[in-house]
């Protein structure tokens, strides 16, 4: 939805920055449009932790250990780390 929102404010005759936009996802063209200028941050919520999920629940169900917290690690990207974080964007 952020990148409908600029497409929004680019047909509006805005300019990147006019308006500061913060996204959940962290897909890799949302994190351009951070070094682009047109969006401020982005939260990621990131689909890769998938692996990690069904491999905790086959130790669930085979009855093996689990932790008590499984923590799923997902990245903010800004105007700071956008340009060098682009490659690691899914």
């Amino acid at each position: 939805m952020a990148l409908g929102a600029v497409t929004a404010l680019k047909g509006a005759g805005k300019e990147p920055g006019d308006i500061k936009i913060v996204s959940v996802d962290g897909t890799r063209s949302a994190v351009q449009s951070i070094a682009d200028g047109w969006l401020y941050a982005v939260i990621e919520s990131n689909p890769r932790f998938g692996p990690l999920a069904f491999e905790t629940a086959r130790k669930f169900l085979d009855g093996e250990p689990i932790p008590d917290k499984v923590i799923i690690s997902d990245r903010d990207y800004d105007t700071t780390n956008a340009k060098d974080s682009l490659g690691e964007a899914y």
